[in-house]
């Protein structure tokens, strides 16, 4: 009787032992899996933290064919400071790109503005680039308002294509990492009506004209530059008159008799002896317009003065003659 329950006790004892031996790497192989899950999520999420975020944002879920849908495109710098973006915009076929508003973008001067490219035929993407001057960082940063019509119903889908690129401002126009995100939204078989609804009372902002010439560009010609901002609807387009001036008449030309043309800038002058104004009208996508004139730069020339002193003489003549003429009678 003593032997058996000894030999039970042995038996216990090694199976305690083994079960402690068991839970113990059990243990350990939970403590190694929790690791290397924690360990992926930190590198993850290190990863994620420094990469930059562009993201099409799209408030509404359905709309009507042949509506205009307007589409924000967003940047999180996710804490880096960058200054320049080149993005990619590719769209589904239900959609026709109308236009864009640019006037809360943060890009402070435009490399390209949103247009069509054709690299590749099957997918025609949309394209801008741009440069924020001084460097920007933060969350919720407007690059630009796309506007699409809904042409056909279903899936709409608009994507930031990965091949897009954001530098930071570091001197170096370092590639951050990039993560481009995507939205869709359905196109309802109901038709609607193709308008989009502008809100701006504003004109657009003062801008100034600047006057440059350089032997390298333009054959050495004199050009302006110039920039209008609108915060509003952002600005449609430029026009530019050219209104030549006399030596006896130097009054600020009449704007509403004033003849323009449509114009960008850079603009090369008509007139290369700058002897005119130069009137350079913004208008921005609501029809409200900013006028900024560029002065004369040379009025008086030898041409000029020469005219000048030539009627000078010939009126003071005149009147000698008519006084000499009129004493001659008494």
């Amino acid at each position: 009787m003593f032997n058996i329950t000894r030999k039970n006790t042995k038996v216990e004892h090694e199976k305690t032992r083994k079960g402690k031996v068991n839970r113990h790497e059990n243990t350990r192989k939970i403590f190694v899996l929790f690791s290397v899950v924690i360990l992926f999520f930190v590198l993850f999420s290190v990863d994620i933290s420094n990469a930059a975020v562009i993201e099409p944002k799209i408030e509404i879920k359905e709309v009507k064919k042949n509506e205009f849908v307007v589409v924000p495109i967003y940047l999180d710098t996710q804490f880096e400071e960058i200054n320049a973006v080149e993005v990619y915009v590719n769209f589904s076929d239900n959609l026709v790109f109308r236009d864009y508003l640019d006037g809360k973008s943060i890009i402070t001067h435009w490399i390209e503005k949103p247009h069509f490219q054709y690299s590749d035929i099957r997918r025609p993407h949309i394209v801008f680039s741009g440069i924020v001057a001084g460097g920007i960082s933060g969350r919720n940063l407007n690059l630009v308002d796309l506007i699409f019509e809904a042409k056909e119903n279903g899936i709409a889908k608009i994507k930031i294509d990965e091949s897009s690129k954001v530098l930071l401002n570091d001197g170096l126009g370092t590639k951050t990492k990039l993560i481009a995100l995507s939205q869709s939204f359905n196109i309802l078989e109901i038709k609607g009506l193709p308008e989009i609804k502008i809100q701006d009372n504003f004109p657009p902002e003062p801008f100034k004209i600047y006057l440059a010439k350089n032997k390298e560009i333009f054959n050495g010609k004199y050009y302006i530059t110039f920039e209008a901002k609108d915060k509003q609807s952002g600005i449609a387009y430029y026009e530019i008159s050219e209104k030549p001036i006399t030596f006896i008449f130097l009054a600020k030309p009449d704007i509403k008799n004033v003849s323009f043309k449509k114009a960008e800038s850079p603009y090369v002058l008509e007139d290369q002896s700058l002897r005119s104004y130069v009137i350079v009208k913004a208008v921005d996508k609501a029809g409200n317009e900013r006028v900024e004139i560029l002065y004369p730069q040379r009025v008086l020339i030898f041409d000029d003065v020469l005219m000048f002193v030539v009627c000078l003489m010939i009126l003071t003549g005149l009147i000698v003659f008519i006084i000499k003429f009129r004493y001659s009678r008494h």
